[in-house]
């Protein structure tokens, strides 16, 4: 007998079908069955294969996979039923059984050893109750982080205020003009750097904060503070929030620009200031501070009579912010106007 009769007509005997004397009604019954039970052992494998590559961090996956070459085994043994009701193939039809029979006790072999560490793994339940806990322990250091935070730019800012004390009595005791007006200017360096601070303490994430009315409160300080009652100022800034790297020196850059209009640009102590913030065609930002006053030079005196000596150490600290900030600054300045464009990066983008 050759392979091929031994595997699908062995001699002597007779398909399956001539057991049930070929009924039509029991043969459509074994068939009919035998088509739907294995065409669902062949789609049930298919669906937990697909579930495993799709859920890589599933442990213990290889047993699925032996799942699922038991499962089509048992398919193919019910579609060879099929095939035995006319073709005497019971050769193909017992190797399929055998291998069948190996993947069984290969499946359950393995699985036994595996059902106490399968069931040591964590619940859905335990899960979700370890990662409330781990939320709920990372929120808390969170809210303690942000109180530390503001108590820290608490202290600051009240430092910085004991510091204006110091300079207001040092002031009171300065009987030169000049120095007075110095540590007036240093007030109100400090107070730019307070304001950050103050600022950062109220933003919502201790990061960051709208430079708009940052920018407004810190000129209208200046102006207001330094007496100037007939100066008109104007502020216009765009919403953008920044943080401290790049808010203490554009704060402490219109503070200088400000401050370098008071003193200079009206001698009759009448004029106008525009502080304006604003995207420029680049994307980046454009600063302009301008008065219409009495302008000054470059080289020399100013316009209207003023040493431009005593414009140096103005002109040192702006030159000294804008290298800080990365930017570049042209000034333009004649009777009747003097104009700073500053233009450095987006602080976000950058």
């Amino acid at each position: 007998m050759s392979w091929t009769d031994w595997l699908l007509n062995p001699s002597g005997l007779t398909p399956h079908g001539f057991c049930l004397s070929w009924a039509p009604g029991l043969v459509a019954l074994h068939a009919g069955s035998d088509v739907v039970i294995g065409l669902a052992y062949l789609s049930i494998p298919l669906a937990i294969a697909a579930f495993v590559r799709r859920r890589p961090d599933i442990k213990y996956s290889w047993v699925a996979y032996l799942f699922v070459a038991f499962i089509l085994a048992c398919g193919t043994t019910h579609l060879m039923a099929i095939l035995t009701l006319w073709v005497p193939a019971y050769g193909v039809e017992g190797i399929i059984k055998l291998v069948t029979a190996i993947l069984s006790i290969a499946t359950a072999a393995i699985l036994w050893p595996l059902i106490p560490k399968a069931a040591a793994l964590p619940s859905a339940a335990e899960l979700e109750r370890r990662v409330e806990a781990r939320t709920a322990e990372l929120t808390a250091a969170l809210a303690q982080r942000d109180l530390l935070l503001r108590e820290v730019y608490h202290r600051v800012k009240n430092n910085l205020q004991i510091v204006d004390s110091l300079l207001v009595m040092q002031t009171r005791q300065m009987p030169d003009p000049e120095a007075k007006q110095a540590l007036r200017s240093l007030r109100d360096r400090v107070f730019a750097l307070g304001l950050v601070h103050q600022q950062l303490m109220g933003s919502t994430d201790l990061k960051t904060f709208d430079i708009a009315p940052f920018l407004h409160e810190l000129s209208t300080n200046i102006v207001h503070g330094g007496g100037a009652n007939d100066v008109d100022l104007s502020v216009e800034a765009i919403p953008l929030d920044v943080g401290l790297d790049f808010a203490i020196p554009l704060g402490l850059l219109v503070n200088e620009l400000v401050t370098n209009s008071l003193k200079h640009a009206f001698p009759d102590g009448q004029g106008e200031i525009d502080v304006n913030l604003s995207r420029a065609d680049d994307g980046g930002l454009l600063l302009v501070v301008a008065d219409n006053g009495k302008g000054y030079s470059r080289d020399g005196a100013g316009l209207g009579g003023e040493p431009a000596a005593k414009m140096a150490l103005g002109s040192t600290i702006i030159e000294g912010l804008v290298a800080q900030l990365k930017g570049t600054i042209m000034v333009q300045s004649r009777r009747g106007q003097t104009r700073s464009e500053i233009r450095v990066a987006d602080p976000v983008a950058a």
